[in-house]
């Protein structure tokens, strides 16, 4: 038999926590004396040392409780931890993707910040409501192109373009090219710096696209907003889709003369 101080130093925890454990039920001592001493034979330290491994492995103590529950019977035991870890497995999976969520919702939001140049709370606010709900895909929220409107080859392609929000680097450096176009909106399309962007834009989004240069074309139609309405896709109002446009179409009239 175990003192509670001898259990605690064996196990490594303290009388507190072992006290703890008495009052809820989950460990109990196998000996009280003079309703002061208590004592634990080899079989609670054996239940110690799985309580200890429950909790390593994220049980809660009411999680515990259910497992010795369900092992009451030596001949289920075996059966009832498998099930019980099982179940801890699927809750682990299931707060995995929803951290996974939540990370790529605060990544949309600053790619939101920094495409659009300010903080517009209530269309961020929309953004994320728009993307709760939706599936993931390999780590992303992605969009869903009508068949209405793409056929299945272009679908396919669509389908790889890399999505507001995630951590591909081709949509981080699309997010640098689209703000720091908007940050120089106040020069003329046709200048250097612009048409230095304008080449920088007009490759990668080429590269999006496969070089289906028609694609892209017809995909930036539909992007484009209408006056009073909003873009489908983040942070490309009409002042600059506009510029993005003039700016673009100088670059490949150039180039083409070239």
């Amino acid at each position: 038999m175990y003192s509670i101080g001898e259990l605690g130093k064996i196990a490594n925890i303290s009388r507190r926590t072992l006290h703890y454990y008495n009052e809820i039920g989950l460990l109990t001592p196998t000996k009280v004396k003079n309703n002061l001493y208590r004592y634990y034979d080899d079989g609670a330290l054996m239940k110690l040392q799985k309580i200890l491994l429950l909790k390593s492995l994220g049980f809660t103590l009411e999680q515990m409780k259910e497992v010795f529950d369900k092992s009451g019977q030596a001949h289920k035991e075996n059966e009832s931890w498998i099930q019980s870890l099982e179940e801890q497995m699927e809750w682990i999976e299931r707060e995995k993707n929803e951290l996974v969520r939540k990370q790529l919702l605060l990544q949309t939001t600053i790619h939101a910040i920094r495409m659009s140049g300010k903080i517009e709370v209530r269309e961020i606010n929309g953004l994320i409501q728009a993307l709760q709900g939706r599936e993931l895909d390999n780590g992303a929220v992605r969009p869903v192109f009508s068949r209405e409107d793409f056929t299945q080859e272009e679908i396919e392609v669509l389908s790889g373009l890399p999505v507001l929000g995630s951590f591909d680097p081709r949509a981080e450096r699309y997010v640098e090219l689209i703000g720091a176009i908007r940050l120089n909106m106040h020069l003329s399309p046709v200048s250097p710096e612009a048409q230095r962007l304008a080449e920088q834009l007009y490759h990668l989004a080429l590269e999006f696209f496969q070089g289906n240069a028609a694609l892209l074309d017809k995909y930036w139609s539909r992007i484009v907003p209408e006056a009073g309405e909003t873009s489908p896709v983040y942070g490309h109002d009409r002042e600059l889709a506009a510029y993005i446009e003039e700016m673009i179409e100088y670059f490949v009239q150039d180039e083409q003369e070239d």
